[in-house]
């Protein structure tokens, strides 16, 4: 596994990965991770991949990553 391209925004960082079947997409913010992974048969290059990363997607990974941060501090972790 590879890094193929790597950014930020205020709300996590994003990083795209290359295996031989796959593009994994990893979303980072604070203590937490979130990764996807894309068959590269339908999303054979990274731009193909950031193509998929949609406004939508986007907002429902943000969405997981607030609800992850409340069970984190529900259950007492730091």
């Amino acid at each position: 596994m590879r890094i193929v391209e790597s950014w930020s925004t205020k709300q996590f960082k994003t990083t795209i990965y290359a295996m031989e079947r796959w593009h994994v997409v990893e979303f980072e913010a604070g203590p937490m991770k979130q990764a996807y992974k894309f068959m590269k048969d339908s999303h054979p290059s990274p731009a193909a991949v950031k193509e998929a990363l949609t406004d939508a997607f986007l907002a429902g990974v943000y969405s997981n990553f607030e609800q992850m941060y409340i069970n984190f501090k529900e259950n007492g972790l730091k």
